[in-house]
């Protein structure tokens, strides 16, 4: 593999792990407001719209799919760079001095 591909390979795996952080972030907040829906504040008004709450469930769906496809391109990016050799940290506490 020549060096070219192994930084694509390597931005691919970059950009997939930031990107599932922000879906996980999003999946919490959409379950979070969707459990909440009923509860209200101390004068009887609802923590969140109706509207909202509405909107994150319809989001859920969607981010999870894009969860999902992140997973597996972060898979197919550690797989390939095993392969290749190509070091990669397994946690953000994963990296050796």
């Amino acid at each position: 593999m020549s060096f070219d591909q192994c930084e694509r390979l390597a931005g691919a795996w970059r950009m997939a792990s930031q990107d599932i952080a922000d879906d996980i972030r999003f999946i919490r907040q959409y379950l979070k407001v969707v459990a909440e829906k009923d509860e209200r504040l101390s004068t009887g008004t609802l923590v969140h719209s109706r509207a909202y709450v509405e909107a994150c469930a319809g989001w859920l769906p969607q981010t999870v799919t894009r969860y999902l496809r992140h997973l597996r391109q972060i898979t197919e990016c550690e797989l390939a760079m095993t392969a290749a050799g190509i070091r990669f940290a397994l946690s953000s506490y994963a990296w050796e001095a």
